[in-house]
């Protein structure tokens, strides 16, 4: 039976802007007083347009007084030349390469036509996600002056990154109002402009002259190799030495830590903590794998994307299985079969830049002594 698509489901309805909000809205003016942000800016844009744009962005309306009201959130991913996806309320929007759009809810695997109406709100969706990105807008208020970009802020991460903040404020601002900010985010040891815009927070005009706070966080994915993580066998244990002499694919992966704990991680949480969660052990369950794999490791390691059995917003990430794990679970001759399938993978955060964590599976079983632990499928 064909699903209709209901674009209310994306609980946006009351807090859509017209298609001319970018053009009302004050990114940039000539008058700026510290020339780094225009150039970081455009560093950004070129990161975000030739890597996987991750976009968590969230909406308030504005009263008089600054309030908000009405909040609606929702994730925006694009792959270049690839794949776009919207997903708010657990209703997602797809649309591949050279296809239209499509509610689906497996990265456009199978889905049915979005209505006319949804089309519409996408649009303004992903001019929500790029909006900071933008280097053009116009002031409303003449009377406070040109537009001033000053640095407000600069902290440093517990993990010794950087963060600096700009604020583009005006030559003459009004004590108290909300001018929108736009955060940079360095790694420790970095070149001074290998920067990127990590966050934005600021208000928005309605085409109607009312304000929205728009607030977007950005994260992006990197392709890049990673380190295997089957793990150099004591000498005394025999038996991991003659696995290990199989493959590297093959047999227990030994010495690895315990689990961080019993819970079931969403990818979402993982996400969330992925700073604290780097190298950990993590319990997942999957409902099923979406798409064709890759092979990030050129060993013959495939990577998918997959769902988790949670009821978020964004209940999507990333796994790389081994092949044997494939052929253990029964996955290896039908991939998109239907679980839930319970795994335990090691968190990895890409080091190169601000990436999304990815989830390399090693094993359906655990067996823990001495405070070491034994993975097995």
């Amino acid at each position: 039976m064909p699903v209709a698509c209901n674009s209310s489901k994306l609980g946006m309805r009351p807090i859509l802007i017209s298609f001319v909000l970018f053009t009302a809205f004050s990114l940039f003016g000539a008058d700026q007083s510290d020339p780094r942000f225009e150039k970081w800016l455009n560093r950004s844009q070129n990161i975000y347009a030739t890597h996987h744009m991750i976009a968590y962005v969230r909406l308030a309306h504005l009263d008089s007084k600054g309030d908000r009201s009405g909040e609606a959130e929702f994730r925006y991913d694009r792959y270049p030349d690839k794949i776009e996806r919207i997903t708010r309320n657990d209703v997602s929007f797809v649309r591949k390469k050279g296809k239209k759009w499509i509610q689906s809810d497996d990265w456009g695997e199978t889905g049915e036509p979005a209505e006319p109406e949804a089309l519409k709100l996408i649009q303004v969706v992903i001019s929500y996600a790029d909006l900071p990105l933008r280097t053009k807008g116009e002031s409303r208020d003449k009377s406070q002056g040109a537009v001033v970009v000053r640095v407000v802020d600069q902290r440093k991460t517990k993990e010794g990154n950087e963060e600096i903040v700009f604020e583009q404020g005006r030559e003459h601002q009004k004590p108290d109002l909300n001018y929108p900010k736009y955060t940079f985010f360095r790694y420790k040891d970095a070149d001074p402009d290998d920067v990127v815009l990590s966050e934005f927070s600021g208000p928005v005009y309605e085409s109607g002259g009312g304000k929205v706070q728009l607030d977007v966080r950005y994260d992006y994915l990197v392709a890049v190799k990673m380190e295997a993580i089957t793990p150099e066998p004591s000498a005394p244990d025999k038996n991991a030495s003659a696995e290990k002499a199989a493959g590297p694919t093959m047999g227990k992966s030994a010495s690895l830590p315990p689990p961080i704990s019993d819970k079931i991680y969403t990818f979402a949480q993982i996400e969330k903590q992925k700073a604290e969660l780097k190298d950990k052990i993590v319990r997942i369950e999957i409902r099923y794998l979406l798409g064709e794999p890759s092979d990030l490791l050129g060993d013959g390691t495939q990577r998918y994307i997959v769902k988790d059995t949670s009821k978020g917003a964004t209940p999507y990430g990333q796994v790389a299985f081994p092949r044997e794990g494939l052929e253990k679970m029964g996955l290896a001759n039908d991939p998109h079969r239907e679980g839930p399938f319970t795994l335990y993978a090691r968190v990895h955060v890409f080091p190169e830049k601000k990436a999304a964590a990815i989830c390399v599976a090693i094993g359906t079983r655990v067996a823990v002594e001495n405070g070491k632990a034994t993975y097995s499928w």
